[in-house]
C-alpha cells in the first residue's frame, strides 16, 4: 500500500516544485533580457528609436542654367525616388527585402546592394528613381505587410534636370549622374547618399557646389505602422544657385549649324574679356541618356565611339595648328629683330637646310616674299627661314606667353594644355636630341606642337586686342533664385605681354589681308559690306614624304585637319571665331565658310542687342 503523505509533506512539495520552476524561468528571462541587452542591445535600440524619431532629408532644387540673354537652357522637371532605411530592419532580412523590392520594381539588385555597401553606417539609399504611379501601388501593397513595424520604403521628392537644349550645349552644360564612391568619401560631398545624382561633366561639374544648393530635414515622432505622430523639427532645403553664362544660344545655334555633322569644334570669344560667346564640339551626345542607368552596351556604344562625342574637342581636343600657327613666329621674329615688315624673303618652292630639302605648299614657289604677302599667300619657305632666325627656344617663349602648351584656366572640366615642343622636351620624353628640321616644321605649326581649338582662339585674341592674355570664362554671373547677384566675374587678365603694339597692328593689317586680297588664302570668305581678319591653316595627319598625296585620295583617318581662325571687326576686334574641322581639307575651303556662317549670325546679334552694338561692334570702314 502506498504511504498517505500528511497535508505537511504535501504542500513542503509543491512548493519546492513551484519553487524550482520560478528559478528556471527567472532564469530564462535574465539570459533573455541578457541577449536583448547585450547581444541585440546596438540594434534594437537603433530600431527603437526609428520607431520614434524619423528624419526625413529634404533634396533641394538644383539651380538653373540660362544664356547671356536670360533664357533657361538647364531646368528641373518634378520627380521622385524611392528610398530604402536599412536600420528599420535587422541585418538578417535586408537581403531577402531587397531581392522583392527589386524584383517588383524592375531594379538590377546587385546596383541597389552595391549602393548599400557604399553608404555610410547603414544609411538610407536610393533603390530607384522616377517612380511611377504603378510603383505607387506596389508599395503600398507592400505596406500592407508591415502594419505592426516601421515600414522600410518612403518616397522623395526631387528634381531631375531638363536640358531645353541637349545636343547644342551638350559638352558645354555637360551632365549630371550617379554620385561614386570617390565623391562620397570627400568631404566635399558631405551630406550625399548612393545613388544620389551630381554634375559629372561641363558647368554641371565645375560649378557643383554653387548648383547643389544645401539639402534640408524634416523629424518627425512616429509611431510603429510609421504614421506621423507630431513634428518634431524643420530645417528648409537651401535651392541651388543659378548661372547666368556668357553663351549667346543664338549665336551657339548658329555654329552648330555652321559646322554640321563635321567632326570638330568651334569657339567664339571675345578678345576684351575672355568670354565665351559660342562653344560647339562634335559629335555631340544627348545628356538626358545619363538620367537612366546605361547598360553595358549602351555605354559601351558612347566610350568607344571613334569620334569621340563625350570629348569636348574645344578643349580637349589637341590638333597641329598648321599655317594659323605661323602668326606666332611672324610676332617673335618682328619682336626680336630677326625681321622687319618689309624684308623679303625668297621662296622658290622648295629650301635646302643642311642635308635636306623642306618644301613649300606652293612647288612653283612665291618668290620674293615680305610679312604681309608670307601670312596672305601663306608661305612655308618664308617661315622656315625665320624659324631659323628665331631658334627654338625663342619661338617656344613667344607661344608660351600667347597661351601654347598650357591650360587656360577656363571653368570648365577637362581641359588638355596642347604641347609646345623644346629641346628639354625631347630629351625627357624621348631620350634623344633635337634636330635642326624640328625646328623648321614647328615655325609653321607641324611636327609635335598641338594647340586646343579654345587656345587657337586665344592667341589670336591676344592679337586682337593687343597684347591682353585673359582667362577665359563661360559663367558671366552667379545668382540666387530671386535673380539676386551672388557672384558677378569680371575679366580675368593672365598677362600683358612684352611685345610692341606696332608688331601686333602689323599682324593684324596683314590677317585682314589675308581675306580681303585677291591672293588671300580666306578670300573667298570675305563680306562685301564688312571687312574682318583671318588665318587659315591646313595641318597634316602624317608626313607625307617626297611625293605629294591629295589628302581626299587619303584614308580618312590619315586626311589633313581643316583650320581658320578670324576676328572682327579687324580695326576695332570684339570677336574672335576659331573652326577646327577634323580631316576635312584645307582651312579656307571647309573651315573658313564656317566661321564666315557663325560671323554672319554675330553681326545679327549685334543689330538685336545693344551690349554689342555699344561695345564697339560697329562695321569698319574698308581701308
Amino acid at each position: 500500500m502506498f504511504e498517505q503523505l500528511s497535508p505537511e509533506r504535501t504542500y513542503r512539495r509543491s512548493f519546492t516544485a513551484f519553487f524550482i520552476a520560478a528559478i528556471v524561468l527567472f532564469l530564462l528571462l535574465t539570459a533573455r533580457l541578457w541577449y536583448l541587452q547585450v547581444i541585440q542591445g546596438d540594434q534594437l535600440s537603433q530600431r527603437s528609436e526609428a520607431n520614434r524619431v524619423r528624419t526625413y532629408r529634404i533634396t533641394s532644387p538644383r539651380g538653373m542654367i540660362k544664356d547671356r540673354w536670360g533664357r533657361i537652357v538647364v531646368d528641373n522637371r518634378p520627380s521622385y525616388d524611392l528610398i530604402f532605411n536599412p536600420r528599420s530592419l535587422a541585418n538578417t532580412e535586408i537581403d531577402s527585402f531587397l531581392a522583392n523590392v527589386c524584383r517588383d520594381m524592375g531594379v538590377d539588385l546587385a546596383v541597389v546592394q552595391a549602393r548599400l555597401k557604399a553608404g555610410k553606417a547603414g544609411g538610407p539609399i536610393k533603390i530607384k528613381d522616377d517612380v511611377t504611379r504603378e510603383d505607387v501601388a506596389r508599395i503600398e501593397t507592400l505596406k500592407m505587410m508591415y502594419q505592426n513595424r516601421e515600414f522600410p520604403l518612403n518616397i522623395e521628392a526631387v528634381g531631375k534636370r531638363t536640358y531645353k537644349y541637349p545636343a547644342l550645349l551638350a559638352h558645354v552644360i555637360g551632365y549630371t549622374g550617379e554620385i561614386d564612391q570617390q565623391r562620397l568619401e570627400s568631404p566635399e560631398y558631405a551630406g550625399y547618399q548612393p545613388g544620389d545624382r551630381v554634375g559629372r561633366a561641363g558647368l554641371e561639374a565645375f560649378y557643383e557646389a554653387q548648383l547643389r544648393g544645401e539639402f534640408g530635414a524634416h523629424t518627425v515622432e512616429e509611431n510603429a505602422r510609421s504614421v506621423q505622430l507630431r513634428d518634431l523639427q524643420f530645417a528648409p532645403a537651401q535651392p541651388g544657385k543659378y548661372l547666368q553664362l556668357s553663351i549667346d544660344l543664338d549665336l551657339q545655334q548658329a555654329a552648330s549649324k555652321a559646322l554640321g555633322n563635321l567632326p570638330g569644334a568651334i569657339v567664339a570669344l571675345d578678345p576684351r574679356n575672355g568670354q565665351v560667346l559660342a562653344m560647339v564640339s562634335q559629335p555631340a551626345y544627348n545628356p538626358d541618356v545619363f538620367n537612366q542607368p546605361m547598360t553595358p552596351t549602351e555605354w559601351d556604344a558612347i566610350s568607344n565611339n571613334a569620334q569621340h562625342p563625350l570629348q569636348n574637342k574645344a578643349i580637349g581636343g589637341q590638333y597641329p595648328p598648321g599655317s594659323t600657327f605661323k602668326v606666332v613666329s611672324a610676332l617673335g621674329g618682328l619682336q626680336e629683330g630677326e625681321i622687319t615688315p618689309d624684308m623679303t624673303l625668297e621662296c622658290l618652292g622648295k629650301w635646302k637646310y643642311l642635308d635636306r630639302y623642306f618644301r613649300c605648299h606652293n612647288e612653283k614657289g612665291h618668290g620674293w616674299v615680305n610679312l604681309n604677302n608670307s601670312l596672305i599667300r601663306s608661305c612655308d619657305i618664308y617661315y622656315y627661314k625665320v624659324g631659323v632666325k628665331l631658334g627654338i627656344d625663342r619661338m617656344a617663349r613667344y607661344a608660351r606667353m600667347l597661351g601654347v602648351g598650357r591650360e587656360s584656366g577656363i571653368d570648365l572640366p577637362g581641359e588638355l594644355t596642347g604641347l609646345m615642343p623644346t629641346p628639354e622636351w625631347k630629351r625627357e620624353r624621348y631620350h634623344t636630341d633635337w634636330l635642326p628640321g624640328e625646328t623648321l616644321n614647328t615655325a609653321i605649326g607641324q611636327g609635335s606642337v598641338t594647340v586646343t581649338p579654345l587656345q587657337l582662339a586665344n592667341i589670336y585674341a591676344v592679337i586682337a586686342n593687343g597684347g591682353t592674355l585673359y582667362r577665359p570664362q563661360i559663367v558671366q554671373r552667379v545668382l540666387n533664385a530671386d535673380g539676386t547677384v551672388v557672384r558677378d566675374f569680371k575679366p580675368a587678365v593672365m598677362a600683358k605681354l612684352p611685345i610692341d603694339a606696332a608688331n601686333f597692328a602689323r599682324v593684324r593689317r596683314a590677317l585682314m589681308l589675308v581675306i580681303n586680297d585677291p591672293g588671300g588664302t580666306g578670300y573667298r570668305s570675305r563680306l562685301a559690306n564688312f571687312i574682318y581678319a583671318g588665318k587659315t591653316g591646313t595641318s597634316q595627319v602624317r608626313h607625307m614624304g617626297k611625293k605629294r598625296v591629295s589628302s581626299a585620295a587619303l584614308p580618312y583617318e590619315f586626311r589633313d585637319h581643316a583650320a581658320f581662325v578670324c576676328f572682327a571687326p579687324w580695326d576695332n576686334p570684339t570677336i574672335v571665331i576659331a573652326v577646327l574641322c577634323e580631316h576635312a581639307g584645307h582651312g579656307g575651303t571647309f573651315a573658313a565658310p564656317i566661321a564666315r556662317e557663325v560671323l554672319l549670325a554675330y553681326l545679327e546679334a549685334m543689330r538685336q542687342h545693344p551690349e554689342y552694338r555699344d561695345a564697339g561692334g560697329a562695321p569698319a570702314r574698308r581701308p
